[in-house]
């Protein structure tokens, strides 16, 4: 019998925005420690729900990113708005 490989789903993690220099993204955890991605042409951005760009998240924005299930260290989704940065406090 062959086993079914188990197939490595999205992860999502929250953090602040430390600063974005053109794909590159600079976020820390609630650890406080800084983590570095790179950000997906695609990757879908939102505040509040309504689309958004990479270059309208600022220093200290709460965010809810998403990555890719290959890479990890590359962003596919970036979420933000009252209801994550009301959560981080």
């Amino acid at each position: 019998m062959k086993e079914a490989k188990k197939e490595a789903a999205p992860k999502s993690r929250d953090g602040k925005v430390v600063s974005i220099a053109g794909d590159k993204l600079t976020s820390t955890c609630g650890k406080g420690q800084e983590h570095h991605h790179t950000v997906a042409k695609d990757a879908k951005v939102t505040c509040d729900g309504k689309t958004s760009k990479l270059s309208d998240l600022k220093a200290g924005t709460a965010i809810r990113m998403t990555t890719c299930k290959e890479d990890e260290n590359k962003v596919t989704a970036i979420e933000s708005g009252k209801h994550l940065a009301a959560a981080s406090h």
